[in-house]
């Protein structure tokens, strides 16, 4: 009886053995797989997870780069819409921003950037300007030069012995305002006049001498102001012109109509309420 037992169980073992043998490989291996797989889902979550978080991130990136390209844009358009309306492109006249130069009677001085000639005999003597009758407009006689080119040449003349010139005030074609003498100091501007006076030279662009807008603007500006410093009136504004006869600043030596108006825009500047 125990025999025949035994060669049952002897008989089913070999039975399993040849069914084993009768398997691929491959099979055997995708078997293994799919139980390793069922049996420990957890790394693939993880992977899963993980690049729904990159996904995220990069979303979130790109839309912090859109949000940053468009505040940029709507910045420039601002600031060039503030540009315009401050330098008058819009042709609104220079009597629309006296509100801001302006407190109580007082006229407020324009933005002046210093940047004074050192002492010499042919551009800065540095004499004492001890009074102030005339305000002297003046152009550089050179197209397309900055406010900065012109300093550098009175500077330059302390060097080169060329002649001697200079003024108080460049103005450039973009409207910057460039100081080069101290207000309580002589230029050499207006020969017979530099003792009691103080000069404005202004850059162009235009072969007939006119200023841009801007540096109107600030000329007007600036011409307002002195006078009110000085407790002048707009006649005493004066062109190179008319002390000697040379046509600077020339469009205004030429167009006496333009020059005209353009001590009335001072005037205006100064009175506000007298313009209806």
């Amino acid at each position: 009886m125990g025999q025949a037992v035994r060669k049952v169980q002897q008989k089913n073992v070999e039975l399993w053995d040849l069914h084993r043998e009768g398997v691929p490989s491959r099979h055997r291996k995708a078997d293994r797989s799919h139980m390793h797989r069922q049996g420990n889902p957890r790394p693939v979550q993880s992977i899963k997870r993980r690049r729904a978080k990159r996904r995220k991130v990069y979303l979130y990136r790109t839309i912090a780069l859109l949000v940053i390209v468009l505040c940029l844009i709507l910045i420039y358009f601002m600031t060039g819409a503030i540009y315009r309306a401050v330098r008058h492109d819009t042709g609104k006249g220079v009597v629309q921003i006296l509100s801001d130069n302006i407190i109580g009677k007082r006229i407020v001085p324009p933005e002046i950037k210093e940047d004074y000639l050192e002492i010499n005999e042919y551009s800065r003597p540095g004499t004492e300007l001890k009074k102030v009758k005339s305000i002297f407009v003046h152009y550089t006689a050179n197209a397309g030069t900055t406010a900065e080119q012109n300093r550098s040449y009175f500077e330059n003349l302390a060097q080169t012995h060329e002649r001697s010139a200079s003024a108080h005030f460049i103005i450039g074609y973009d409207g910057e305002l460039l100081q080069c003498i101290p207000l309580d100091e002589e230029a050499y501007a207006v020969k017979s006049r530099n003792e009691d006076s103080i000069s404005i030279e202004c850059c162009y662009l235009s072969e007939d001498g006119s200023f841009t807008p801007q540096t109107y603007d600030t000329l007007i500006h600036t011409l307002a102001w002195l006078i009110d410093q000085y407790n002048l009136s707009t006649d005493d504004i004066l062109r190179h012109y008319d002390c000697g006869g040379k046509l600077c600043p020339l469009y205004y030596a030429e167009h006496e109509d333009a020059w005209e108006q353009l001590r009335q825009d001072v005037a205006d500047y100064e009175n506000p309420e007298d313009i209806h």
